[in-house]
């Protein structure tokens, strides 16, 4: 996708995740535009504000304080200073700088959301950033701060201090990416510092840009796990010479639930074709196996229908009005509400959470009923020699512990509250914190699904030389190439942290 469009109305979560990675980077350049029908909505907000300027009546967010300051009246000629002060006032976060693709969503969320119409930015304001977005210039913006409402204040507040010159930022440079102080990167791109205009500080800092681009992140990341979570069951079904009686679609299908269906499917579509080592049990006398091989298309089916549901509400969420007040300029109405609330992607999180730490929860078990020569009829923690070598015996510990994390994790951030704001902001959402969680959540899940994976090529090496179907032995293929079959023991965590990276990059799909 060389550019993308904004209209308030379309923007993609799969998309907006995908093209804030691949053009937050030195090599390509992000390309922001926004539609014709956008641009009119956004003039005719901008023509309500100077409106309300120039009455000089008191509108909130236009000539009046903030938060617990809303009553406070700002003389016309304090309201450029008005702006500056808001934004860095409100520049308070600390903590681990936030990616620059974290950034840039945030960006094109609060770009798409201003394309609505109801927010009162001004056209020249909405060309300054896309120029800045253009050239590459992103804001350093600490990672804590923000506790989802009003809107995702500190986080917004920094991405928007670097372009009136303060704080740091970090843009590319000769094919790579440099940090340096905001007035320099403005220079150095050849980018102006921007004037904000009434109303502007707030409707670039308000709203649920970051938990929403949390949420996002964990989802996308959350689908690349669960598709990996398929091939891992099919891989382990095979290594462990488990049935494959529980794939039968007759079986799935009167399930009556779409997700376990559709894993069914995907499982179906790995096992296709001749294998030897299927062949190779078909009349091992075992009646039945384990819940966490038997029930993994029910639990899979059930994490993929709630990926979806959270999907489209994220969808709704990045192509809603997120300000306050909103703006009607069609009724001359400004009116103060709740829609900065972070709630909904909150609990997409808190979903994303639960879902996933389900994911590595019965990959565990898998993975657990590979270490008994009972469970997987080969040897012990699937190695030779056992008792001189250890096998994949800790590497299971160290599954077990990143699983058991999870469980902790998945507590849902989005049920606590906090009043701020002299209890005027009484109630929030947590959202940022609900998305940090998620988004930990399935970078341990991928470790989770990489031993999982490990294991079950190992015990394909074990029944060699007999051959599992084409995609299984391509993805086993795939992993030799980088992973060497474990034939005595050595230090698994090199093993563990390359097999991580195939499932997070999704690379044996």
């Amino acid at each position: 996708m060389s550019f993308l469009i904004l209209d308030g109305e379309s923007l993609n979560p799969s998309e907006l995740w995908k093209y804030s990675k691949e053009h937050s980077g030195a090599a390509i350049l992000p390309d922001i535009r926004i539609s014709e029908q956008a641009l009119k909505k956004i003039k005719r907000a901008e023509d309500f504000v100077a409106k309300i300027v120039r009455a000089g009546e008191p509108v909130y967010g236009i000539n009046t304080g903030f938060g617990k300051f809303a009553e406070v009246s700002i003389p016309p000629e304090k309201l450029k200073e008005l702006q500056l002060n808001f934004v860095r006032s409100h520049s308070c976060g600390v903590g681990t700088p936030l990616s620059r693709a974290e950034v840039l969503s945030m960006w094109i969320i609060r770009l798409n959301v201003i394309a609505r119409g109801h927010s009162g930015v001004r056209t020249e304001t909405v060309s300054h950033i896309l120029n800045a977005l253009s050239r590459g210039f992103l804001a350093e913006v600490p990672s804590r701060g923000s506790v989802g409402a009003s809107g995702d204040l500190a986080p917004s507040a920094h991405a928007t201090l670097a372009l009136i010159g303060e704080g740091r930022c970090s843009l590319p440079v000769d094919g790579k990416i440099v940090e340096m102080a905001a007035l320099d990167g403005l220079k150095k791109a050849g980018i102006s510092t921007i004037n904000l205009g009434p109303k502007e500080a707030l409707s670039l800092v308000n709203g649920t840009q970051l938990s929403a681009t949390l949420a996002i992140r964990a989802l996308e990341e959350g689908k690349i796990l669960l598709a990996n979570s398929n091939l891992c069951l099919a891989m382990t079904t095979e290594g462990l010479q488990a049935s494959h009686d529980f794939f039968s679609p007759t079986v799935l299908n009167a399930k009556n639930q779409p997700g376990t269906s559709a894993c069914g499917q995907a499982l179906a579509e790995i096992l296709e074709g001749p294998s030897e080592v299927r062949t190779g049990h078909e009349n091992c006398g075992q009646v039945q196996d384990p819940y966490s091989l038997r029930c993994a298309p029910q639990v899979h089916g059930a994490v993929l229908d709630e990926l979806n549901q959270v999907s489209e509400i994220l969808k709704r969420e990045i192509n809603s009005s997120t300000d306050n007040p909103l703006l009607f300029p069609e009724s001359e109405e400004s009116i103060s509400g709740g829609n900065f609330h972070a709630i909904y992607p909150a609990r997409c999180s808190d979903r994303i959470a639960s879902a996933l730490t389900t994911l590595g929860s019965i990959s565990e078990r898998r993975t657990a009923q590979a270490m008994s020569k009972e469970g997987n009829k080969l040897f012990p923690f699937l190695v030779k020699e056992g008792g001189l070598n250890s096998g994949f015996m800790m590497a299971h510990v160290t599954s077990a512990a990143l699983v058991s994390e999870c469980k902790t994790l998945s507590f849902p951030a989005s049920v606590d509250s906090i009043p701020t704001s002299d209890d005027r902001e009484d109630h929030v959402s947590m959202g940022p914190g609900a998305g940090f969680k998620a988004c930990d959540i399935a970078g341990k899940i991928a470790v989770v699904l990489g031993i999982e994976m490990l294991c079950g090529a190992q015990a394909l090496d074990l029944l060699r030389p007999k051959k599992s179907t084409k995609k299984i032995e391509w993805a086993h293929a795939k992993i030799r190439t980088e992973i060497p079959m474990l034939e005595k023991d050595r230090n698994l965590s090199i093993d563990i942290e390359k097999a991580t990276r195939l499932i997070s990059e999704g690379s044996l799909l």
